[in-house]
């Protein structure tokens, strides 16, 4: 590793912290580095428009520079393929489907998925759409903010099966429920003979940006196997 790469980039990463322009002095203490060295590092950075200083006082501050790369990073971010190491990890310890969903006009779409290496698994194939209320997966986009996805619920709430939950304030309840868990569940709501449990994929402004689960055989989901299946959906989605 290229010493002076790294340097440069704590120096960023240290300014980054700050909400207000700093004192050479401080960085210089906080980085552990000499005041020559640190003042090289931003003026170099200065001069390629990462860092500027302060023209009345002379304390050093990040550009919008860094964000616009960010910008331009995030256009690229395919949410699809970074999931998918976290996908067969679930699938490997619990062994069942693991699939992830995004929010598309009221439903949850699945994009992306690893099927279960069990003979007898559910059907859950990339691009089927389940409500919001109805399965695991919708739960998890509801439980990150209830006020502002049940808007888009599409009322009444439709019954699929006899165990589908068709009031709102029994679905506030079980909304309740999974906040306190950190996990959102579904037992034969949308499909008979077919359960599952999710939990929300958030970004660093604590933003849903998918969801990732289960989806099980309901002779499965129950016991020590769905809380194991907990456990793991609640550790990856974090």
């Amino acid at each position: 590793m290229s010493a002076t790469v790294e340097k440069a980039l704590k120096v960023l990463e240290l300014l980054s912290t700050y909400a207000e322009p700093v004192r050479l002095s401080e960085l210089s203490r906080q980085l552990g580095m000499n005041k020559s060295t640190t003042y090289r590092m931003l003026e170099t950075m200065g001069q390629l428009g990462y860092v500027r200083q302060d023209g009345t006082n002379g304390r050093y501050m990040m550009t919008t520079r860094m964000w616009e790369i960010g910008v331009r990073a995030f256009q690229r971010f395919d949410i699809r393929i970074w999931a998918r190491p976290y996908l067969e990890q679930i699938e490997s310890e619990v062994h069942e489907t693991a699939v992830l969903a995004t929010f598309d006009a009221g439903e949850v779409v699945i994009v992306e998925k690893r099927d279960s290496s069990q003979a007898v698994q559910t059907f859950s194939p990339i691009g089927s759409r389940t409500p919001l209320h109805c399965s695991s997966l919708g739960k998890a986009f509801l439980m990150t903010d209830p006020d502002e996805f049940a808007e888009g619920l599409k009322r009444p709430l439709q019954r699929f099966t006899d165990h589908t939950i068709t009031t709102i304030q029994a679905l506030r309840s079980e909304i309740a429920q999974a906040q306190k868990i950190g996990v959102a569940t579904a037992f034969d709501e949308y499909r008979e003979g077919v359960s599952g449990v999710s939990a929300p994929v958030l970004g660093v402004d604590r933003k849903v940006l998918a969801v990732i689960g289960v989806t099980l055989p309901s002779m499965r989901a129950q016991g020590a196997h769905f809380e194991k299946a907990k456990f793991f959906v609640r550790q990856k989605a974090a």
